[in-house]
């Protein structure tokens, strides 16, 4: 009777098994680590924040080299070790930082040994983030002559440049930190920060309020209206308050009045703060009498009082200096006449008693006011006369000089926009205004000296011509023409715009991305109008022709010509189309060939071979993937050695998508029945695939014979069932 024995059949068979360790293929000699490719020293690299950064070191050598990644520390020649974490990995040589923050920005070495030498490659890393502002603190309040400071805090990155503005007008001011050292009046307003890449701009606000601990000037005592006989003293005072503590003056009819032999002027500060100003005149005459006024000032403001101190005799009428007075506005004149009693006091000109039209206005206390002045019909010489009641009077002249402002004829670019390269000219005319007028340009609020291509001309006393012999977009922007004369000045503006086509800012250039990752692809270019910039990809393996995205695909979206494609993959491997067009010139194209850098894969995980024994067997694996990627073989889980058995041959064939190795065995043996593991190996990971080995003969002979039981003609027999040459035994 047949009774087969006990076996154990393997745990491998009929199973896949998975490596996780990762191993390479030995070549026969030595080699020391060196680049697989063009060199990538100084190589510049640029992700988005929160996208997946990998940084590249693309080094072979043999033994299999160590990677070691290390980042300079900011601003100096000192380097630490890159932390590996959760975020933060390293994949063979390749460096993946997932999660990509701003602090992540930096300059990065990958530093490669083996025993027999090394190599390192330098890569400068930008994460870019979209630019923030704020201005720390939003609003302050300041006591006078105290500091102030705002911060002007930012996000994103890069920043390249910090500026400031104070009520629309540039600072020269250009770190993160404005410091004001001493709060005066003009210093309170709002404050603009500033911060910009070549890319984007971001801006804050900021208010400055002056303290509350300043108070303007306020006249808290002041001298009377007094009559008085010539000879006696006259002690004026005013007494003022404020802070910060005001500054007195006097004046009379207007003029400020000094220390002489006539005037006396003292000022102290009493305990409480306050401004205590006098005047004295020890002997008044009649012609002293007049309109005092005390003028209290400080940073904050001003505030005045005005009283006549009559002093008794005939009447006086002081000289008046020429009074200029531009055109449009309203000239206000006091008479400074002087004696006591006048009964009245009058305004003349060409002996014609004002006012002779609804412009003039003449008060009963000398003072005359003429509206909207106008050269023709106002510019004269003007009388004041007082008299009294006796008849006696007294005359003084004024001379009023009507200044007119310059006017400019309002001009303008034709045909703008203009095309880049064309001459551009337009003229600025003061119509009007009193001469010498100085006529000047700006740009964009700003003065220009030899500005390329840009040149001023004066024709006669009130042209001044700018013309620009070949239009570029630097040229584009708001011009100014600035008019000045002894009156004032006028200001007219027009914009020009330049039809620039679209020129690179970023051209993109050949990518290569891990399988996994988050690939981005920036593609940035300027012009006037500002350039559309589109995506497409090649229908085919080559270039050629290019259709748009799928619609609606969530992995691949463009934004602001920036292609972005998540987990990336090896479908997503070949030519892009990067255009920018703004209907100005034919545009700008690039061609890019997008590569996904992807560990080995085997497209079969397992498979059964069987072989005759004594017969040669082949045992062959095929990986895909980036090369070079080395090839070892396992058998059950250990290493097969050619070397130490000159019945295994290996023999490896570069192929254009991968590698494909052969494992040959001269002549077949039982013990080649085993699990051979074929490990591929690149600098993006590694895999492998299991095959099955089965090595079929004939069975061996029975053994261990046995009479169970044997009975008349029948006998019951057991024997041990043998090696069965893996193949059913069938009698």
């Amino acid at each position: 009777m047949y009774r087969p024995r006990k076996t154990e059949k393997s745990l491998l068979v009929g199973k896949t098994c998975s490596s996780g360790r990762t191993k390479l293929h030995e070549p026969t000699n030595n080699l020391p680590p060196k680049l697989t490719g063009e060199r990538t020293l100084g190589k510049i690299l640029s992700f988005s924040q929160q996208s997946t950064a990998v940084l590249l070191c693309p080094v072979v050598g043999y033994p299999f080299p160590k990677f070691k990644w290390y980042k300079f520390i900011e601003g100096t020649n000192r380097k630490q070790a890159v932390t590996l974490d959760e975020r933060v990995k390293q994949v063979a040589g390749t460096l993946i930082i997932r999660e990509a923050k701003v602090e992540d920005s930096g300059k990065y070495l990958c530093v490669v040994n083996n025993s027999v030498g090394g190599e390192s490659v330098e890569t400068v890393l930008t994460v870019t983030a979209p630019l923030k502002a704020k201005i720390e603190p939003p609003v302050q309040t300041v006591d006078f002559g105290r500091p102030a400071v705002f911060t002007c805090k930012f996000e994103g990155n890069p920043i390249k440049t910090i500026s400031w503005l104070k009520d629309g007008n540039k600072l020269d001011h250009s770190d993160a930190v404005l410091r004001i050292e001493a709060v005066r009046k003009e210093d309170k307003g709002m404050y603009q920060c500033f911060v910009r890449n070549d890319q984007e701009s971001a801006e804050a606000t900021a208010e400055l309020k002056l303290g509350g601990r300043f108070e303007p000037p306020q006249i808290r005592h002041a001298f009377d209206t007094e009559t008085v006989q010539p000879g006696n003293s006259v002690f004026l005072k005013c007494i003022a308050s404020g802070n910060p503590t005001p500054e007195i003056t006097w004046e009379l009819y207007g003029r400020k009045l000094s220390n002489n032999e006539v005037y006396q002027i003292g000022q102290y500060v009493t305990v409480n703060g306050d401004v205590v100003s006098h005047l004295n005149i020890s002997s008044i005459r009649t012609n002293d009498g007049g309109l005092y006024r005390c003028v209290a000032s400080s940073k904050v403001g001003t505030t005045e009082h005005s009283a006549r101190i009559n002093v008794y005799g005939l009447p006086v009428v002081r000289s008046m200096e020429k009074q200029a007075i531009v055109a449009g506005g309203t000239l206000i004149v006091h008479c400074p006449f002087a004696g006591h009693p006048v009964d009245s006091v009058v305004w003349e000109r060409d002996g014609r008693l004002l006012p002779i039209n609804r412009k003039q206005k003449v008060f009963p206390n000398g003072t005359l006011i003429i509206e909207n002045v106008e050269r023709a019909s106002d510019q004269a010489t003007y009388v004041c006369v007082a008299k009294n009641s006796q008849g006696y009077s007294a005359r003084g002249s004024l001379e009023v000089q009507v200044m007119v402002l310059p006017r400019i004829t309002p001009f303008g670019f034709e045909d703008s926009p203009v095309h880049s390269g064309q001459f551009v000219e337009v003229t600025c005319t003061v119509s009007e205004g009193d001469l010498p007028v100085q006529i000047t340009w700006q740009l964009n609020g700003r003065d220009f000296d030899n500005f390329p291509e840009v040149t001023t001309t004066k024709v006669g006393k009130r042209t001044s011509v700018l013309s620009i012999e070949s239009v570029s977009y630097a040229n584009a922007g708001i011009y100014t023409c600035l008019a000045r004369n002894r009156a004032g000045e006028a200001v007219f503006s027009a914009e020009l715009q330049v039809n620039v086509p679209p020129r690179w800012i970023l051209e993109p250039t050949d990518k290569a991305f891990a399988q996994g990752s988050d690939a981005v692809v920036e593609c940035k270019a300027d012009g006037f109008p500002k350039p559309v910039v589109t995506w497409k990809r090649a229908t085919g393996v080559s270039p050629g022709d290019y259709r748009d995205f799928k619609p609606n695909n969530p992995d691949i979206k463009v934004e602001d010509g920036t292609l972005m494609i998540n987990n990336i993959q090896k479908t997503n491997e070949g030519y892009y189309l990067c255009e920018a067009n703004n209907g100005i010139g034919s545009g700008l194209s690039a061609v890019i060939l997008i590569s996904v850098q992807a560990p080995p894969q085997f497209e079969v995980k397992y498979r059964n071979q069987t072989a005759k024994r004594g017969d040669p067997a082949v045992l062959q694996c095929q990986a895909k993937g980036e090369k070079p990627i080395g090839i070892l073989w396992n058998i059950n889980n250990k290493r097969l050695e050619p070397k130490g058995d000159n019945r295994y041959t290996i023999r490896e064939e570069i192929l254009p998508d991968g590698v494909v190795s052969d494992l040959s065995i001269k002549r077949t043996e039982r013990s080649d029945s085993a699990i051979f593991t074929c490990v591929a190996t690149n600098a993006f990971g590694s895999d492998d695939t299991n095959i099955n080995m089965i090595v079929q003969e004939a069975p061996e002979v029975p053994y261990g014979l046995k009479v169970l039981d044997k009975s008349g003609r029948s006998v019951q027999l057991s024997w041990v069932a043998p090696y069965d040459g893996n193949s059913p035994i069938k009698k």
